[in-house]
């Protein structure tokens, strides 16, 4: 009997490890073919050829070093989101410091094949911290579902134009108040059930919930800030100034694509193939792919500040506990 539920136990986890190795190799693969199609498409129309002989140049350059400041505070905004939601899970406040130091450090690690090395990177640091595994993987899931919500709200109002296929209409007010009465009804449900099994109440260490209520708000505000960043380089590019609206829509829909994806490193390629296929038929593609390369380099632009950022508050936390012994 004991050999046949080790056999079992060793079985699943062979299958799990499998399906895990089988996603990810399918997000290195969606990556891969999605960065050859973007760099052939770059290739046939003649973008670098036309970016090089075009006057929007200088203006892209400048455009693009303005952006990445401005999209680096919106990654601040979803750095302390994550405080907040480790906030809620542990019996007592994290130091802020500590925690937004990880967040800015680890978040690099994205670029790493497999789109999952600065979650690996923040679950290992803060462990030494004393962070429990279950607050940083519900901190983790609770990143993802607020991100997708608030991608949601982003991309509602021009959802409609941009994939007219999809036959939804809403306005970003609507989504957001249908949002707030879904995880108000969530969280009712699940301090419900809480209440009554000791075993959900284990598992889900809700001690400072109120701390949640901030963390929407807060991703909210790192798409307001890709949006802002992205409006300067798309004015240089666009004909018509009207499609302008569209763009922070098709902004949050293609980077939450690319960060959903296990398996791309950052989202490289998906995103830019989720951008294109949202704006085209709004802009010239040619345009489209030259906004799909600087929208990239203000969000690695972006990650680079970030981390420097996260590299002096982690040296300023070091000689600060030096100095108090």
């Amino acid at each position: 009997m004991r050999f046949a539920r080790r056999f079992h136990g060793h079985l699943r986890s062979a299958v799990s490890n499998v399906a895990k190795n089988a996603i990810r190799a399918l997000g290195i693969l969606l990556a891969a073919i999605s960065i050859s199609w973007i760099v052939y498409r770059f290739v046939r129309t003649g973008v670098i050829e036309q970016l090089l002989n075009s006057s929007h140049v200088s203006g892209l350059l400048c455009s693009v070093c303005v952006a990445i400041p401005i999209y680096a505070v919106g990654l601040c905004c979803a750095g302390l989101a994550w405080f907040c939601l480790q906030t809620a899970f542990l019996p007592k406040r994290p130091p802020l410091v500590a925690l937004f130091a990880t967040y800015a450090t680890t978040q690099f690690a994205k670029y790493l094949p497999g789109n999952v090395g600065h979650y690996v990177g923040r679950h290992l640091i803060l462990r030494r911290l004393g962070m429990s595994h279950r607050a940083i993987l519900l901190a983790s899931l609770g990143e993802a579902g607020f991100l997708v919500l608030a991608s949601l709200v982003w991309t509602s109002s021009a959802l409609t134009i941009l994939w007219p296929k999809l036959g939804l209409s809403a306005s970003a007010w609507q989504v957001l108040v249908l949002e707030c009465a879904g995880l108000g009804v969530s969280y009712a449900g699940l301090q419900w059930w809480r209440s009554r099994h000791a075993l959900v109440e284990e598992w889900v260490p809700l001690h400072s919930p109120s701390w949640l209520l901030l963390v929407l708000p807060l991703e909210l505000l790192l798409f307001a800030a890709m949006a802002l960043a992205l409006m300067s380089p798309t004015y240089d590019l666009l004909s018509n100034p009207a499609s302008l609206w569209l763009i922070p829509a098709a902004a949050a829909g293609s980077w939450v694509a690319g960060f959903l994806v296990v398996g791309a490193p950052a989202g490289i390629g998906v995103r830019e193939l989720v951008f294109l296929a949202l704006l085209r038929g709004h802009m010239q593609e040619a345009d489209i792919l030259l906004l799909a390369a600087a929208f990239r380099i203000i969000t690695f632009g972006g990650d680079i500040v970030i981390l420097l950022l996260g590299l002096v508050l982690g040296a300023a936390r070091v000689d600060a506990g030096s100095a108090d012994r």
